[in-house]
């Protein structure tokens, strides 16, 4: 196998000579940190391999030319544009050892794989391999994180300059807070920009924006030790108030080259592929010892499942040389949006919401996977447009939870623009909507309250998407068909508005309960323009306040106990055999300010009643626990069927099991 494995993989460090034949632009490759993970008990074992990946681009190349102000970036000797990369790899070394190469793209510069969760976790068994490379600039230095580091941009000697908007929300009494977030850098402002900074603060989205007086704010700016972006601190009079959208706009100087991070992705996953016949890189790769390689995945999630469909949109799926890079890819809860990855003053943490970033460019047309027409524009469009072209199209899993419909317009990924017919799914496609469920995954342990109103939803769904990991990799490898699609659709009534033309709550998306405050909205995507450059040179020459027109999305349809339904989505068996209302949404906690809002990516949890005397004195129309169940051991042989039922379909790798039972034999006391 060793000698096999170079035959394709010759080319990990790759040392350019000007050659025209070098398609592939890594450069070489640092080795840093090597680890064998390892345990008597098993026979998984992993190397951990860390390091930095350096990389050239050729401005000239055809495949990169979506990459944003490249024409602006700094240049070698060579007439190449350099940036570089931190990696991990997690390469198996037991007695299973996969062809498949899988790349996990990285949230915030956090990732853990498989083999860093513990050498029994059920992917492990497969023996693939994995890769993180760092595709972030605006983070903050530190050990745990991977991430890019890519060249400011200029117009020769002459900064490029530019308006930029920051708005930043708190959550308790605060002051010098960073504009970019915790542990993430902003762009430093010009002088002009230092001094004509605006800031203004709401409430809400909807309300007027209230000036405050530029003597009655300060910004700090602070160089970050590692990095060529900066520590911006906002520091109003009298403080920052929880929950109040402040809004800052200023001009800034030396956007950096972010889109370079999606090249990087492209060019270290097909050197990894595909090779190359420099020789005089064998001796490096052989200290690498990796398997060869046959097909090639990535999962993502969140951040990263935007990230993914950024990717796909803009072309990155085709190498320098027209070849498919990834045979496989799954976004996971990325919901219907990109992210402001690949445009000038790029800032990849930004996500919008219904109470946050909005009409921030996140989110645009497209978004279905086959082809829809934009309502506003008439354009004919797709997520996988240019990979259908330039016949690169992957396999594709889309998943996300019930939280996404409310609170990322997810039901856009298989609906029209304006949400009234359901969208042609193709065949290289499956979507499949996780009900019960927030956007983070949960314990299965009900905790308090914290950012919202009601205790975290905390249904675990991880265990499922991480088994549609291995059915994508069984489709990619052995042509092994994943399940049918799951989602709800319009045309079954699954698939609903969540409120009525006169603002009032759909019944049929919640079911009113007394005690308990709705959602007064979902989020909406807003129609806008960012100004002549964004769609051909991702360049933002307006930042829009406001729009009328909006895309329509919508949300699943309940149950009476307002519950998801297991006929449209696939349920975790706390959901199927609930003891509580498993919500996708929550609003946000009195302390944290603007409780009429929706708390940020978080569901909620309503337990049911115990017995019937319990439900009516609080009015609670849901049938109790009582009444549900005849016993614990009642109780405990419904939700192993339930989760039986899961394996049987495909939603769940057998050896998840014993996590799903033990949280069921962790609710003992809800019977007591």
């Amino acid at each position: 196998m060793f000698k096999k494995a170079f035959t394709s993989v010759s080319t990990v460090i790759l040392v350019l000579t000007g050659s025209s034949q070098l398609f592939a632009d890594v450069s070489r490759i640092e080795v840093g940190t090597r680890q064998l993970l390892s345990d008597a008990g098993t026979t998984v074992s992993y190397e951990a391999i860390t390091g930095t990946l350096y990389f050239t681009l050729d401005p000239a190349a055809d495949g990169n030319q979506a990459i944003v102000d490249l024409q602006y970036a700094p240049l070698n000797a060579q007439g190449l544009v350099e940036f570089s990369s931190d990696f991990k790899l997690m390469v198996p070394r037991g007695e299973t050892i996969s062809d498949t190469l899988i790349y996990y793209v990285n949230n915030r510069g956090g990732a853990t794989l498989p083999p860093e969760s513990g050498l029994e976790h059920p992917l492990n068994q497969y023996g693939h391999t994995y890769l993180v490379t760092g595709w972030i600039n605006e983070l903050v230095p530190s050990d745990s994180r991977s991430l890019l580091h890519a060249p400011v941009v200029s117009d020769g000697q002459t900064p490029i300059t530019g308006d930029v908007r920051y708005e930043v929300i708190v959550s308790s009494a605060d002051n010098d807070v960073s504009i970019a977030g915790e542990s993430h850098l902003a762009y430093a402002p010009t002088e002009r920009g230092l001094k004509d900074a605006t800031l203004t603060h709401r409430t809400n989205q909807s309300d007027v924006r209230q000036s405050i007086a530029r003597e009655d704010f300060s910004l700090t700016v602070e160089a970050v030790q590692g990095s060529n972006q900066f520590l911006v601190s906002l520091n109003v009079k009298g403080g920052l108030a929880p929950g109040e959208i402040y809004e800052l706009i200023y001009e800034a100087k030396d956007p950096v080259l972010s889109g370079a991070g999606l090249a990087g992705i492209r060019d270290c996953m097909s050197l990894l592929r595909f090779g190359t016949d420099n020789a005089s890189l064998m001796t490096q790769l052989e200290t690498l010892d990796l398997p060869e390689f046959e097909h090639t995945i990535s999962w993502g999630v969140s951040q990263s499942g935007r990230l993914l469909r950024q990717f796909l949109y803009q072309g990155f799926n085709e190498d320098l040389a027209g070849r498919k890079v990834l045979d496989g890819v799954m976004p996971i809860i990325a919901g219907a949006g990109y992210g402001i990855f690949n445009v000038r003053f790029a800032m990849p943490t930004r996500t919008n919401g219904q109470h946050e970033n909005y009409l921030y460019p996140n989110d645009y047309f497209p978004f279905t996977y086959g082809d829809s027409t934009d309502p506003y524009t008439g354009r004919i469009d797709s997520v996988l447009s240019k990979a259908r072209q330039s016949n690169t199209e992957p396999k594709l899993i889309h998943v996300q939870t019930s939280n996404e419909y409310w609170i990322r317009a997810g039901s856009l990924v298989h609906t029209d623009p304006l949400g009234q017919q359901d969208a042609q799914i193709p065949e290289n496609v499956r979507i499949y909507a996780i009900g019960g469920s927030q956007h983070g995954s949960g314990s299965g342990v009900v905790r308090a309250p914290s950012s919202g109103q009601l205790p975290s939803n905390p249904n675990r769904w991880t265990p499922i998407s991480e088994t549609l990991v291995q059915a994508l990799v069984d489709w990619v490898a052995h042509d092994d068909l994943p399940p049918a699609s799951r989602y709800p659709r319009i045309f079954d009534g699954s698939l609903v508005p969540s409120h009525m033309a006169d603002g009032a709550i759909n019944p049929k998306a919640w079911n009113s309960l007394p005690g308990y405050e709705h959602p007064k909205a979902m989020y909406q995507v807003g129609f806008t323009q960012y100004g002549e450059r964004f769609s051909t040179d991702g360049i933002i020459d307006s930042h829009p306040m406001q729009t009328t027109q909006y895309y329509h999305a919508l949300v699943p349809a309940v149950n009476q106990d307002n519950n998801d339904s297991f006929t449209s989505t696939v349920l975790p068996p706390l959901t199927t055999v609930p003891l509580g209302t498993f919500i996708p949404w929550n609003l946000r906690s009195v302390a944290s300010g603007a409780p009429t809002e929706l708390a940020r990516l978080t569901g909620g949890y309503i337990p049911f009643s115990s017995t019937p005397a319990h439900a009516q004195a609080n009015a609670d129309a849901r049938p109790t626990l009582s009444e549900r169940y005849v016993s614990f051991a009642d109780y405990l042989e419904r939700y192993e069927d339930a989760t039986d039922n899961l394996i049987n379909l495909g939603f769940l790798l057998p050896d998840y099991k014993s996590v799903y039972m033990d949280m069921a034999a962790a609710n003992a006391a809800a019977f007591q």
